[in-house]
């Protein structure tokens, strides 16, 4: 059985009243996993939702030749698997722990019963699906930018917007954005992502930094996407 405590963490749960919360801690259970480590496979059976508790989460669909193509970050209280519950019966994509992290899990049928009984929070997670909606139609659209550095340009300034932070001038990508990481986003390799990061800080519209990237330049960047 699962803490109240540990489920208002969870901001769909944090407003339920105490009897819900006890319910629900009687369906759930708290799983820990390791940095690299892979808490659901694509094409896997899908029975389970899971809720984040700490820690970041990668959702990535693998690629051709080897690669991956990354779908979203998620953080602490964002939800993964919930279309399990709207009948989806094995799972679109896999889900990798980036540090480490603490998972509220609920088998799916026990979720929807109990959900059926709480609606607000069946419209909280059809709200997290329309985002994941805007979402998917935006990375469609950075698909018609056929260069890979239009769309490694797309992609900083995704970043940026998310995670970024305004200082002296410069906004500093609060992200671990490794080449690899960046090339998962555009669909490219790691060697050619160096070189276009390299281009780009020779037109002085990024700075790559040791473990971080910098926004020199966002009109620059995006006269490059366009």
């Amino acid at each position: 059985m699962v803490e109240k405590d540990i489920l208002k963490k969870i901001p769909g749960f944090s407003a339920l009243a105490a009897g819900h919360l006890a319910r629900l801690g009687k369906i759930s259970e708290v799983r820990s996993f390791k940095k690299d480590d892979i808490i659901v496979s694509e094409k896997s059976p899908g029975k389970m939702l899971f809720f984040v508790i700490s820690g970041r989460i990668k959702i990535y669909k693998s690629a051709a030749a080897g690669h991956i193509k990354v779908l979203s970050y998620l953080d602490k209280g964002d939800i993964f698997g919930e279309m399990i519950i709207f009948g989806g019966g094995v799972r679109s994509a896999s889900a990798q722990a980036m540090t480490s992290c603490r998972i509220l899990i609920i088998r799916a049928k026990d979720f929807k019963a109990f959900a059926l009984r709480n609606i607000h929070i069946l419209l909280k997670i059809i709200s997290t699906l329309i985002i994941r909606l805007k979402k998917a139609d935006d990375d469609i659209k950075s698909l018609a930018y056929n260069t890979v550095i239009s769309r490694t340009a797309f992609t900083l300034l995704k970043f940026a917007g998310q995670y970024g932070i305004k200082k002296g001038g410069k906004i500093y990508i609060n992200f671990p954005l490794t080449h690899v990481e960046i090339a998962n986003n555009v669909g490219s390799s790691r060697e050619v992502i160096s070189r276009v990061l390299s281009k780009l800080e020779t037109l002085k519209y990024v700075e790559c930094l040791r473990g971080k990237i910098a926004i020199l330049n966002p009109s620059g960047l995006k006269k490059v996407i366009y």
